[in-house]
């Protein structure tokens, strides 16, 4: 910080500049309500300045050019005029064009709709500020874009799938909460699935951000917390996709993670089977057990750690060993030891009073 400025802390931080005759307060609790989430981007920025040099009556007379020179470096004049169009538009600002000059403006600063929430008037603040950012598509690129955007900005974007007629008040502690459950990466994936989502398959923007809890609620469901939890995951699921919609589960909120290990378990561990193999052992087992679903611990006793046993390498080669199996059990020379075998087959714990069914599309 430039030695033209200090910092005095007396139950209040306040930063002032050495002859300061105009400064603001900005109380915790006020950020904790959400002031911050009023201004995207740079807009803060801009604020700051037309707040601290606006009169009694909250207005100042001023133009572009003459503000920019208190921004930051960076700030070109297309990005002011974008700002002071953003909070004219929500009504953060009016801004009047001066008759005698075109380039400047009288602006006034409406620091009435800043309401608390024990204000009856909070309902309209919160419907303006979720008008704010609600299906606003730049605001939610740039911050996709970021490589590591804040929380901030993460929840900033979160409101633009908010329609207004939510009470962003009401929600503000579950936003928060996800925050704070799931990190950053995670929840920046959450937007860009949401934003994919929208753009395209063309969905009806209302219903983005049922959309969106619903693939948190998901996540809570699955005990995903973590970006590579998510990952992993995601790679089962495109691993075991096919196998699941085979058995019945064509719904991803139906699809448990010990499904998915499951499935990756017999493709991939101990003897590697075929998918093409794994589906013929589903098959075979709803064609035996026609009264009911067959569970995955009954393709896996009875299909899998055969064919696994037997080092079964296709279709042609399974099928070749359900037939001797059947004709065993027809003529009723099946071995005992073959029984045996069966009973003392390694056994897998699950949850299958908490298994989901859905069969429809």
């Amino acid at each position: 910080m430039s030695d033209d400025f200090f910092v005095r802390e007396h139950k209040k931080l306040k930063i002032l500049g050495t002859d300061s005759a105009y400064s603001i307060e900005i109380g915790d609790t006020a950020i904790d309500e959400g002031f911050l989430r009023y201004f995207p981007g740079s807009a803060l920025s801009l604020f700051l300045y037309l707040i601290t040099h606006m009169d009694d009556n909250h207005i100042i007379e001023t133009n572009p050019a003459e503000i920019s020179p208190y921004l930051p470096d960076n700030y070109t004049l297309e990005e002011l005029n974008k700002d002071l169009t953003y909070l004219h538009e929500n009504g953060i600002v009016d801004i009047i064009p001066m008759k005698n000059d075109d380039n400047t403006y009288q602006i006034k600063i409406n620091t009435h709709i800043f309401g608390r929430k024990d204000n009856p008037d909070s309902k309209n603040n919160s419907l303006k500020l979720t008008s704010a950012y609600y299906n606003k598509q730049n605001i939610r690129n740039k911050i996709l874009s970021l490589s590591e955007p804040s929380r901030a900005e993460l929840f900033q974007a979160i409101l633009t799938f908010i329609p207004p007629e939510e009470n962003i008040l009401v929600l503000e502690k579950t936003i928060t909460q996800w925050l704070e459950d799931f990190d950053t990466k995670m929840v920046k994936e959450l937007i860009r699935r949401v934003d994919k989502w929208l753009n395209k398959y063309n969905n009806p923007v209302d219903k983005a951000f049922p959309y969106l809890t619903g693939i948190i609620d998901d996540w809570y469901q699955k005990g995903i917390s973590s970006y590579q939890e998510l990952q992993y995951f995601d790679n089962l699921y495109r691993e075991t996709r096919e196998l699941a919609e085979l058995y019945g589960l064509s719904k991803w909120h139906n699809i448990k993670p010990v499904h998915m290990e499951t499935f990756n378990r017999w493709l991939k561990e101990d003897y590697p089977l075929s998918v093409d193999v794994v589906k013929l052992a589903i098959q075979e087992a709803f064609q035996r057990k026609k009264d009911g679903q067959p569970s995955l611990q009954y393709i896996e006793e009875n299909f899998i750690i055969p064919w696994k046993k037997n080092k079964v390498r296709n279709c042609n080669e399974a099928r070749e060993l359900l037939q001797k199996e059947n004709s065993y059990t027809r003529t009723g020379v099946k071995k005992q030891s073959d029984k045996k075998e069966m009973r003392e087959a390694p056994s897998f714990v699950y949850w299958w009073d908490n298994f989901s069914w859905d069969f429809k599309e």
